[in-house]
């Protein structure tokens, strides 16, 4: 499997999906704006980094967003609405919606301190998310500022629509399991729960709590 240095605009990729535009770039994968030919929709298109394709855990991992996310009962959490290995470069991919608006991390950039209200209704949203992903027994594990979209409100009434986004590095805490699961210490060190900084320590849904409290600390002040 050789992967993919970048899609070009034009070029039809995942069998159903025309490149558009760059979009972004993440640790894991670049995101396109893609044209989903079958429906017309635009979507975000994820591949994976080339760099990463040879590795059968990040492969796992890249195509667990996909499952992951299907399992959480949320409007907070990004949909995907496909995903496989692309069978000409044998680059894994992710289809999700397309967003309109900014990440929390630009919108506090660009702003500073946010009003308690907002805050509020920034909470309540990732709140909402969290809750469901727990329901589930999963942790996501990177909740930072640059995994939450802050995106334009689709029904009437919102002020917006609170997205969480990369479920890639979640954790299944398995039924069995009363507390907990064992993992490798995984996510951004600035907003990581201690428990998660002891490789093989013991990961909780109280883990996105702590993160959780992080960003309150991080939207009220403009600072971490």
């Amino acid at each position: 499997m050789v992967g993919l240095v970048q899609l070009q605009s034009g070029m039809m990729f995942g069998g159903d999906y025309r490149v558009v535009r760059p979009l972004s770039q993440g640790g894991m994968g670049a995101v396109y704006v893609a044209e989903q030919v079958s429906t017309g929709m635009l979507r975000a298109l994820k591949i994976m980094h080339p760099q990463l394709v040879a590795d059968a855990r990040a492969r796992e991992r890249f195509l667990g967003e996909a499952r992951i996310g299907a399992q959480i009962a949320s409007e907070h959490v990004v949909s995907v609405v496909g995903a496989g290995i692309d069978p000409l470069t044998g680059t894994p991919w992710l289809a999700m919606e397309l967003l309109e608006g900014e990440g929390l991390d630009a919108l506090v950039t660009r702003r500073g301190a946010l009003k308690p209200n907002e805050v509020w209704e920034l909470i309540e949203q990732l709140g909402h998310a969290l809750g469901a992903a727990h329901a589930r027994g999963v942790v996501h594990r990177d909740l930072k500022p640059e995994n939450i979209f802050v995106a334009t409100a689709r029904r009437q009434g919102a002020s917006f629509t609170v997205k969480v986004l990369d479920f890639g590095i979640a954790t299944v805490v398995a039924e069995d399991q009363t507390a907990a699961t064992v993992t490798s210490a995984l996510g951004s060190p600035l907003w990581l729960a201690p428990e998660q900084t002891n490789r093989g320590g013991r990961v909780a849904p109280t883990a996105d709590v702590w993160s959780l409290g992080l960003l309150v600390f991080y939207l009220l002040t403009g600072r971490t």
